[in-house]
């Protein structure tokens, strides 16, 4: 499969703020990428560096073999962008609103090309309607549409769902998927499930650099042969804590702690450990009142991946 869009080493800075730190990951062409972060991660500014709103201050950027820094113009023409706050004008109509943004995007039949995408997104019963006049989930609709006006090959997508409703979130995740048969979208969210919903592969960033990418098919077999244990005890003071960590530490595990629980992810076949576990943490003195165990979800795996990081 080709890579449509790649980075190497990638670093943007803001004066002495270090917003991307030397990225290096390729986006695959015909696929859905969950770029996945929390809030601040540094995933709108790579989006911006993709789309050539920003320069980035080393490294390289490819879109379609086009060099982002040395051919702006070329790579523009390759993508079509729905920003996190999309700019709409309130006073046009959904039809005018997506005529200019043809015209603007020099597209040689406007009035064919504006009925196409109107078709596509679903809002031919709102073409006359004014921008001002719609819900939050049609205006991201009207947001999708003026992104996919020229045929563009990659189509970024930042937050795409944020702020709507449970409805209006199924309604477009079902046009992001339906939109993906012969394109390339790149969907920048903080949600984890979202990617798991309809997403091909996962890039995660954190704190500006990538700590995790790879197929979602993949990560999903490799967390088959893996369990989450919760424990809940009856008194998490700091003496049980200091107990708890020893104890998993001989066993090459480590707790993530709450309030009265503490929980870790352990092979399946290590699971025979578990019964050695809990007589060294009773014989301790650890109150232990019931155990917990669970597959490993996608959602287990992206804080797994922050709560590592941030313990570094």
């Amino acid at each position: 499969m080709k890579d449509i869009v790649v980075l190497e080493e990638v670093t943007k800075k803001y004066g002495e703020k270090v917003a991307v730190d030397r990225i290096s990951v390729n986006f695959e062409e015909g696929r859905i990428t969950g770029f996945l972060g929390l809030n601040g991660a540094g995933k709108t500014t790579t989006m911006k560096i993709i789309t050539t709103y920003f320069k980035p201050t080393s490294g390289k950027v490819f879109v379609d073999s086009f060099d982002a820094v040395e051919n702006p113009y070329k790579v523009r023409k390759v993508i079509g962008y729905l920003p996190e706050n999309f700019p709409i004008y309130d006073n046009l109509t959904v039809l005018d609103f997506l005529r200019f943004v043809a015209m603007a995007k020099d597209v040689v039949d406007v009035e064919k090309e504006v009925d196409k995408v109107i078709d596509l997104v679903g809002i031919k019963n709102y073409k006359n309607r004014f921008l001002k006049e719609l819900s939050k989930g049609y205006k991201q609709r009207v947001g999708i549409a003026q992104a996919i006006i020229g045929e563009p090959k990659v189509i970024i997508l930042d937050e795409p769902t944020q702020g709507l409703d449970p409805a209006q979130i199924i309604e477009i995740r079902k046009l992001i998927k339906e939109l993906s048969h012969d394109k390339t979208i790149i969907l920048s969210t903080h949600i984890m499930q979202e990617v798991e919903a309809i997403c091909d592969n996962v890039v995660i960033i954190h704190r500006g650099s990538i700590k995790l990418k790879g197929k979602i098919s993949d990560l999903k077999k490799e967390m088959q042969g893996y369990l989450t244990v919760e424990y809940f005890i009856d008194n998490m003071n700091e003496e049980n804590k200091r107990v708890i960590v020893d104890v998993l530490k001989e066993f090459g595990l480590t707790p993530d702690f709450g309030i009265n629980t503490f929980e870790f992810s352990i092979k399946k076949d290590d699971e025979y450990k578990m019964k050695e576990i809990n007589k060294k943490l009773i014989d301790s003195g650890v109150g232990v009142m019931y155990v917990n165990r669970s597959s490993v979800s996608m959602e287990d795996l992206f804080l797994k991946v922050i709560k590592e990081e941030n313990n570094n």
